[in-house]
């Protein structure tokens, strides 16, 4: 399995909210985030993806198994880096 540092291009396709959207949810405050890609699972188009800043510190909605880990749509990341 390589694993792949990646970085948050968009959310949902865009680089802004389209919509008022609550704070915890405004998970576009991550674009340009780095994190690497976890496992080798993938649920409709998502990869878990461990960011590497704490996205408390973001007040976000988190409740993944792993902390600072979010499921991302694969369009919605660049790949950095795979080792």
């Amino acid at each position: 399995m390589n694993r792949k540092l990646v970085t948050l291009d968009s959310f949902h396709g865009t680089i802004k909210p389209g919509k008022s959207i609550s704070e915890n949810e405004n998970y576009w405050k991550l674009i340009g985030a780095k994190g690497t890609i976890v496992g080798d699972e993938e649920i409709d188009g998502k990869v878990l993806v461990l960011f590497e800043c704490n996205l408390d510190d973001f007040k976000l909605e988190n409740h993944n198994p792993i902390k600072n880990s979010l499921w991302i749509k694969k369009s919605d990341l660049k790949i950095e880096e795979e080792f």
